[in-house]
């Protein structure tokens, strides 16, 4: 038998031996990691909406606490439904009760709804669950779901109660949102897994709150043992598991509870649809196994049958020349190979080739590797950090600066997502540049979230274009902390009170003028309270400068605590205070305001560790009854804050009230 016949047997025996086991057991844990990625897949999607659906239960139940506290119990009890009604629009207004808002009395007759519904007015709810519950427990409550008469749509009601002086419950708040609607839970019906996979929301009596079926909605229609575990989830199971629907199709399945509610969030995909991939694989991986085997015998097989000595120099050659592309050297380690092939074949003419492709090779080599060496130089001399990245937004390339401020060599971030690597974990921005959207350069600054980093910086996003089509980008990142800050810088010292942080003169009058614009186009009046510290002086005298400055820095801090959102805090000078109170009804809102004011500075300030306790004096003037224009009105209300200091000081005079000329 000749050598080479014997060689063949031998490769094809070792091959047949080695390769299909291992190929076997790879295949086997590709198969296994696949399937434990696709569980982890649909049970990270469970747990993502379910603290999606816990937030919304939570904001809701604070949405309605809010509401109820900012209702006056006197006006309720008084039976002054047009001031309560008028809360209520201005409520509906700013938040997503999409149901409406719906005022009880004790009795559960219905006082008040808004948007109104002339056909509910003294309807009784009190056989609603929620109102009893409300009742019972003395507490607000999030009803179980329920098809809304008002609108005959599937809604669920969150209650609130409203409570006199001694606690007695005078009334309900109830807040009905309309669960289809997208703003409160109806954009989980929309979420697919797959193509075919779907989220749904149930509660433990076994009725379908959302499902992307809405005739099933509010049924009770998956009997006890038709899916098992979705049975164990309504027990406290919880996680991802493979079971048979109710319907009868297997599935893969995911269920997590959503804290302090009855509800139980599930997940489901088709197996057959999960799975996919891992049947792919296996198939592609069994032909590739295949192919590969009968290449490797052939290749091997013809290889010893057909070359003699002469390949196996020529083969030396290939190695020698691998090695210098590797190293890099001067490619003349393989010309001794080469120069060994005397034959006057194939073999010697693919010799000969060999030959001068090296002596090519170590031209462009040498060009080469004067390019990359100054393009290195280059990149990496860049102050500015820079990603280059392919069109799934994967790190190609990173220079000097970006290694830095990542820390992260380049090596280590071959392969990673460019906008993990740059947002971190907390991905909280919603701009994010994608190479295939880029037509032209886009830049984009925002307050960093780098990891390492802090600061400002500007992205530059350039798109990378191969024939015409963007294939990847270049992020370019510029620090620039230093100009926003001089920016802030001279904005604060423009328009905020170097001492308290609030607004100053300018600012003021800037937003004095805005209020008393809005307040001229919705017919609200303004209020403008003028206040002045009680024995301020005295405080500089005995305890000092800095101790008066902490005193002003407090009371101002204070001030600011009591405003809304569109009403302003600033600071005059001395110990000077100005508040402007935005769309207000009367001067009853207005002396409210003051009355909270006194109290909250009469609160004791510790300064040089020790308490002091000091008043102050308010003067209030109300547009546009003493005036339309911010000049006017601060002098009005400087007018009566000395009113009120000649009253006794720690108390509040209305201009209004002034006696003729006496300012």
């Amino acid at each position: 038998m000749k050598l080479s016949t014997k060689a063949s047997l031998i490769i094809i025996t070792v091959v047949v031996g080695l390769f299909i086991p291992l190929s076997s057991i790879v295949l086997r844990f590709q198969e296994v990691a696949l399937r434990k990625a696709t569980f982890n897949a649909v049970d990270g999607v469970v747990k993502s909406w379910a603290r999606s659906v816990t937030a919304f239960v939570a904001n809701a139940h604070q949405d309605v606490n809010t509401l109820a506290a900012t209702l006056s119990v006197e006006d309720l009890q008084a039976r002054r439904l047009d001031a309560i009604a008028s809360q209520l629009r201005k409520v509906y207004q700013n938040q997503n009760f999409g149901n409406g808002i719906f005022l009880l009395d004790p009795q559960g007759n219905i006082l008040l709804d808004y948007p109104s519904h002339p056909d509910l007015q003294g309807r009784s709810v009190a056989f609603r669950e929620y109102f009893i519950r409300t009742m019972a427990e003395k507490k607000g409550v999030l009803s179980a779901p329920y098809v809304s008469a008002r609108t005959g749509r599937p809604v669920l009601t969150v209650t609130a109660p409203l409570r006199d002086q001694q606690g007695i419950i005078q009334g309900v708040v109830a807040c009905s949102y309309d669960l289809l609607d997208p703003g409160a839970l109806g954009g989980l019906r929309q979420q697919r897994l797959g193509r075919s996979g779907y989220l749904y929301l149930f509660d433990r009596s076994r009725m379908m709150i959302l499902h992307p079926d809405t005739t099933r909605i509010l049924q009770r229609d998956i009997p006890l043992g038709a899916n098992r575990i979705l049975d164990r989830a309504i027990e406290g199971f919880e996680g991802p598991g493979a079971t048979v629907n109710s319907r009868g199709i297997p599935m893969l399945v995911s269920y997590m509870g959503i804290s302090g509610t009855p509800w139980i969030l599930g997940a489901q995909i088709p197996q057959a649809e999960a799975f996919e991939s891992t049947t792919d694989s296996r198939r592609l991986m069994l032909l590739t196994t295949a192919i590969s085997l009968l290449i490797v015998l052939v290749v091997g097989v013809l290889t010893v049958r057909h070359f003699s000595k002469p390949i196996a120099r020529l083969h030396e050659a290939a190695r020698a020349i691998t090695r210098e592309l590797e190293e890099g050297s001067t490619g003349r380690e393989v010309l001794p190979f080469l120069d060994s092939i005397q034959t006057k074949d194939e073999i010697g003419t693919l010799a000969q080739t060999f030959r001068e492709l090296v002596e090519r090779q170590h031209e462009s080599l040498g060009l080469l590797k004067q390019a990359a060496t100054e393009w290195e130089l280059t990149f990496d001399s860049v102050l500015a950090a820079i990603l280059c990245l392919d069109g799934e937004g994967r790190i190609l390339r990173i220079n000097r600066t970006a290694s830095d401020w990542f820390r992260l060599s380049p090596e280590a971030a071959l392969g990673q997502e460019a906008r993990t690597l740059v947002l971190g974990a907390d991905d909280s921005t919603s701009f994010w540049p994608v190479a295939s959207q880029l037509d032209a350069e886009h830049s984009r600054t925002w307050t960093s979230s780098l990891p390492h980093q802090e600061g400002t910086f500007e992205i530059r996003a350039s798109p990378v274009l191969q024939d015409g089509v963007a294939s990847g980008m270049i992020l370019v990142f510029r620090d620039v902390t230093e100009q926003v800050r001089k920016a802030d810088d001279i904005r604060k010292q423009a328009f905020f009170d170097a001492l308290t942080g609030l607004p100053n003169r300018t600012l003021l009058m800037d937003r004095l003028q805005q209020a008393l614009a809005a307040g001229a186009r919705s017919g609200r009046a303004v209020g403008v309270l003028f206040l002045d510290l009680d024995h301020f002086k005295e405080v500089n005298d005995t305890w000092g400068h800095d101790a008066g400055d902490q005193l002003l820095k407090e009371a101002g801090a204070r001030l600011k605590s009591l405003i809304r959102k569109n009403d302003t805090a600033a600071r005059l000078g001395g110990d000077e205070f100005v508040m402007v109170i935005s769309e207000v009804n009367d001067s009853r809102d207005v002396e409210l305001i003051a009355a909270k004011v006194l109290e909250t500075i009469r609160g004791v300030f510790r300064l040089e560790g020790q308490d002091l306790q000091v008043g102050t004096s308010i003067g209030i003037a109300l547009a546009p009854r003493d005036g339309d224009d911010g000049p006017t009105l601060l002098k009005n209300a400087d007018a009566a804050m000395y009113q009120a200091k000649r009253a006794g000081r720690s108390t509040y005079r209305l201009f209004s009230d002034l006696p003729l000329g006496r300012t």
